[in-house]
């Protein structure tokens, strides 16, 4: 994996890669799995990070459990799993979704 995924750039107070690429990497390295309904997990990405974030679905909202998700944001993980139910699910499931 020749580029770092996501580095933040206490100078700027930005990211080096926009969040758009780190979604794109989870959904292509298979790092988005369901566990249960509304209850999804993405895994470590090798070389990057070692945690298992969890995204779970809340009165309609998804919520994960990373630093910005907890802050009330919306993380890479957040969208990944929005990626990926379009992909995967029938529309019907994903209709409850925000």
């Amino acid at each position: 994996m020749g580029q770092q995924l996501q580095h933040y750039e206490a100078s700027t107070k930005t990211f080096e890669q926009p969040v758009g690429y780190k979604v794109r990497k989870l959904l292509e390295l298979g790092k988005i799995n369901k566990v249960t309904d509304g209850v999804y997990a993405a895994t470590p990405i090798p070389g990057y990070n070692i945690t298992t974030y969890t995204i779970r679905e809340h009165f309609g909202r998804l919520l994960c459990n990373c630093q910005k998700g907890r802050k009330g944001g919306t993380c890479a993980h957040i969208e990944a799993v929005r990626l990926y139910r379009a992909q995967t699910e029938p529309k019907e499931e994903q209709l409850h979704l925000c």
